[in-house]
């Protein structure tokens, strides 16, 4: 919003563009520097101040991924830098200096040039396209960030579609990978670790981010809250009743410091050692097609094929929306057999207590499986 005032003799005109504040002197004449005033009133509208301002794109990418390290969690920064970092790198071969200079075909030679990018995960094969569809959503809203800013007038990448993918279901371990993995692991503390996720499904940088104040041992339960310099994903707190399991190991750790989980000199655990180090024990046990996070999956496709209850499965994984838990939904027809089981067999009224009309009979009653005629007739009582 535009501020016209006056200093001493001279008109000035302040306003706020990108994060900064601007003044300019208007002159001395007041009608000169009014109409000077709704002229740069209406210009900033309509985005047109900054958006013709060579913007360079290097410049840009760093002030966005310290925008996004500010308000989201350090994974989506991660992956918002890979993805931004890839697409620079791609812009660079494209001859674009200036974030203006960047349009829609770009962005489609980027996801097509990503899409032939060999896999590191995967030997031999190219990179998901989930994998590029999460890039694609840190590229759209990396241009929608500079429209809102006025840097550019319309984002190139605003046409430009996700690919289409099919939905996987979640890889979990099985009950004989479990007992490989934790029978094979050499160091105790890797062993806590790894079953630490398998009995409460927290998400890597949350067991990272643990404090033993987010132990409750007499209540038994762990407390994932937002804190200062962390925020769990979706922002929102949620508490994990504690397993026996848990329960016993947490009480048993000895506590080097604030943080629950530590290296041996206390300091807090590097995510990226810890990933490493698993990957290469899943190598070594010719486990394909899983990481840390699969201890999460794990913990959710369990819990379903148990009971079933998908609500509560939402509850503790911290998801919002319960499509996001859906994907675990195809695991509980073992649960749905049961349910449908539950319903009354051929001799029907045995449960509800309910009036038919049998042939030849008139209105009949059965009850307790016997069929009750007129001279018999009971009020049927409401099961509502």
């Amino acid at each position: 919003m535009a501020k016209l005032y006056r200093r001493g003799r001279v008109w000035w005109i302040t306003y706020y563009q990108a994060g900064n504040r601007i003044r300019e002197s208007l002159g001395k004449d007041r009608k000169v520097a009014l109409e000077k005033y709704r002229e740069i009133a209406y210009r900033l509208s309509r985005h047109e101040l900054a958006a013709g301002r060579k913007i360079p794109i290097g410049l840009y990418v760093k002030e966005f991924l310290e925008y996004v390290k500010s308000r989201f969690s350090g994974k989506t920064h991660h992956n918002y830098s890979i993805a931004l970092k890839n697409l620079e790198s791609h812009l660079k071969e494209e001859r674009a200096k200036n974030l203006s200079e960047v349009d829609m075909g770009m962005i489609d030679r980027y996801v097509s040039k990503r899409l032939e990018s060999p896999s590191k995960r995967r030997k031999g094969m190219t990179i998901d396209r989930s994998t590029v569809n999460t890039e694609l959503k840190a590229i759209k809203r990396s241009f929608n960030r500079a429209v809102e800013l006025g840097y550019l007038r319309d984002s190139p990448a605003r046409k430009v579609r996700l690919l289409g993918a099919v939905r996987k279901n979640p890889r979990f371990f099985s009950e004989t990978e479990v007992c490989l993995i934790l029978d094979d692991c050499e160091d105790p503390w890797a062993k806590v670790i790894y079953l630490t996720l398998l009995y409460t499904g927290l998400r890597i940088g949350e067991l990272v981010y643990l404090e033993w104040d987010d132990v409750d041992f007499e209540n038994r339960r762990i407390r994932i809250r937002p804190k200062d310099f962390w925020k769990p994903k979706g922002k929102e707190e949620r508490t994990i009743p504690m397993h026996d399991v848990v329960y016993y190991l947490l009480l048993r750790l000895e506590r080097k410091g604030r943080w629950v989980f530590t290296k041996r000199d206390g300091g807090q655990v590097n995510v990226h050692s810890l990933e490493t180090k698993f990957r290469r024990q899943l190598e070594r046990l010719g486990i394909a097609g899983a990481n840390l996070h699969t201890w999460r999956h794990t913990f959710a496709s369990y819990l379903i094929m148990k009971s079933g209850n998908i609500r509560a499965v939402q509850k503790l994984l911290g998801h919002r929306s319960i499509r996001t838990t859906e994907v675990y939904a195809h695991l509980s027809e073992r649960h749905l057999h049961g349910i449908v089981g539950q319903l009354p067999t051929q001799k029907m009224g045995t449960i509800l207590g309910t009036i038919a009309v049998l042939p030849g009979k008139g209105i009949t009653q059965i009850v307790d499986n016997k069929v009750v005629g007129d001279t018999g007739f009971e009020p049927v009582t409401s099961t509502v």
